[in-house]
């Protein structure tokens, strides 16, 4: 399946994965809010959009990390907010930070997934690190 056939822009803020019928928010939290985000900020945010009622759903959520390595593809080249080559599909827009945080936990630590490598990584929780938000809703087919 084509790029082009896997992902709609619904044209409400949000692309949509036909091959996984999961919704994506088309920009991360550091093109919409220009700040980095700690494990607990990036939780609050899903809150904060589904208060407001994002594109009019209310289930806006961290990603796990079954669900964020399908917009990975290293075929697929876009660029990050400091220009560098990332392998996020090009329906998101350039700009866009290279590590997000997912909603899995450990202790202290956090989970963050890298689109330069496609790797997971552990992070402490607290830490003000250079992460971002990519916010999705739905679920996966079984």
């Amino acid at each position: 399946m084509s790029e082009e056939d896997k992902f709609i822009d619904n044209q409400d803020g949000t692309i949509t994965d036909t091959k996984t019928t999961l919704m994506w928010v088309r920009e991360d939290a550091w093109q919409t809010e220009a700040k980095w985000f700690t494990w607990d900020e990036a939780h609050e945010l899903g809150g904060n959009f589904n208060g407001n009622k994002f594109a009019g759903y209310q289930d806006w959520r961290l990603p796990i990390e079954d669900e964020i390595i399908t917009l990975y593809n290293p075929e697929t080249t876009n660029q990050d907010k400091y220009d560098k080559e990332i392998h996020l599909a090009s329906i998101f827009p350039p700009g866009s930070q290279a590590t997000v945080w997912l909603k899995g936990e450990s202790g202290q630590d956090g989970t963050i997934f890298d689109f330069k490598n496609g790797e997971f990584r552990p992070l402490y929780k607290s830490k003000t690190g250079r992460m971002s938000v990519r916010l999705v809703r739905g679920e996966m087919p079984k």
